[in-house]
């Protein structure tokens, strides 16, 4: 590494980008920048910046990283970040698979995964819940068994985002039936392209193709592509979790457009652009609430700052994540209920003149997710209350008892 990495990213985006792109950053005009990032091949921008260790800077280079200190790959994101260039790979693997290997894994499964993750040569999507295992995850039914050097997986996921896409999936797996639920369960990193896995299809009620179920048939699984130790795949489940919930809580510090949006749904900055349209900004009833959810909006960004800290200062991701996650589902979806409002009749049938509404009926169908995905609100709360706030558990006659005694329907 470079004792001059500031000059050696700054050359890097000098050299892999067009020259007006520096000149616009220089001179601050932002709209420019933006049109030049339409224009940009992302995924191959993406793979350039991790092949020289960008994406993740603090890593190891041994794990695609530049072995920056933190505060120096702080500023190096930030650098990225003025220059509005695209540093994060497809797929899940970088904000949820990859703390979890770092924190779980032995060194040669490191090496094997994290380089291609950082690149989105390899992309990952999760594969936890299940048809009879979703808020509940702990009582999933999904078997591994082990045979020589390598694990027989079969059961059935859902909910699974992009997996027709993936190359990988985070796998979790029963290990151990005559363990306690949270007991016996290992974390796995699984080939989607393993014989045995059918990927099916689940078009949402935005007509979109995100999620799909994932059977799993005799699926063999190398036992050097296990992410945690046998047995312990519930505690690397929470860095996943936690790591998920934070990316879902719009924590990031990074200025977003709609399309970048990880939630989905329009921004208030667009909804308060869509009043001006309509010619209702200046009506009392729908300023209120146009400032509500700027408000809303504000106090977002300021609990979120709590999580950007705990980062910052190297902490994992807590219970404070559900915090966040709770507020900016519920803000979300009602900044997008808010918009409908705005649009009435509209928002049921457009002309083909004028497709705006559609766009804002797609978000709004699309945020009605948020409250589910990631962790449903309701799980959330019950964290919150216990983690935080001390709350005694809910009880559980079959608590302790092995995962095989339980009943299951």
């Amino acid at each position: 590494m470079s004792d001059n990495w500031q000059e050696d990213l700054l050359a890097f985006l000098r050299q892999n980008l067009p020259e007006a792109w520096a000149e616009a950053v220089e001179e601050g005009d932002q709209q420019t920048v933006l049109a030049l990032r339409d224009e940009l091949d992302n995924v191959d921008f993406v793979r350039q910046l991790g092949k020289s260790g960008w994406v993740a800077p603090d890593w190891d280079p041994a794990y695609g990283g530049r072995g920056l200190t933190r505060d120096q790959a702080r500023q190096a994101i930030n650098t990225l970040d003025e220059w509005e260039v695209p540093r994060t790979p497809r797929g899940s693997g970088l904000p949820l698979a990859a703390p979890t290997i770092l924190q779980w894994s032995d060194e040669a499964t490191k090496r094997r995964f994290l380089p291609p993750l950082a690149t989105g040569e390899e992309r990952w999507c999760q594969l936890f819940s299940e048809p009879g295992a979703g808020s509940d995850l702990a009582s999933l039914a999904t078997t591994a068994v082990r045979d020589g050097d390598d694990w027989v997986v079969n059961g059935q996921k859902v909910w699974t985002t992009m997996g027709h896409q993936a190359e990988f999936a985070m796998l979790l797996a029963r290990t151990d039936p005559d363990q306690p639920k949270h007991k016996g369960i290992t974390y796995f990193g699984m080939p989607m392209d393993a014989p045995g896995v059918e990927v099916r299809p689940l078009i949402n009620m935005a007509g979109q193709l995100e999620f799909n179920e994932i059977f799993l048939t005799e699926v063999r699984v190398p036992d050097a592509y296990r992410i945690s130790p046998v047995g312990e795949g519930w505690g690397a489940t929470h860095t996943t979790l936690g790591a998920e919930r934070f990316a879902l809580s719009g924590t990031k510090k990074k200025k977003r457009r709609a399309k970048d949006e990880i939630l989905g749904g329009k921004t208030i900055d667009q909804v308060i652009a869509l009043a001006t349209d309509l010619g209702l900004n200046q009506n009392p009833y729908w300023r209120q609430r146009l400032a509500t959810e700027w408000t809303n909006q504000r106090l977002l960004r300021l609990t979120s700052q709590r999580s950007r800290a705990n980062a910052a200062m190297g902490k994992t991701a807590g219970p404070e994540g559900s915090i966040s996650k709770i507020a900016k589902a519920s803000y979300n979806q009602s900044l997008q209920v808010l918009a409908m409002d705005l649009l009435g009749a509209s928002a049921t049938a457009w002309t083909q003149d004028n497709q705006a509404p559609a766009s804002f009926v797609e978000e709004f169908l699309r945020t009605r997710a948020n409250s589910i995905e990631g962790g449903t609100s309701e799980i959330q709360r019950n964290i919150v209350g216990e983690r935080v706030l001390g709350l005694p558990r809910e009880p559980d006659q079959f608590r302790g008892a092995p995962w095989r005694e339980v009943p299951r329907s």
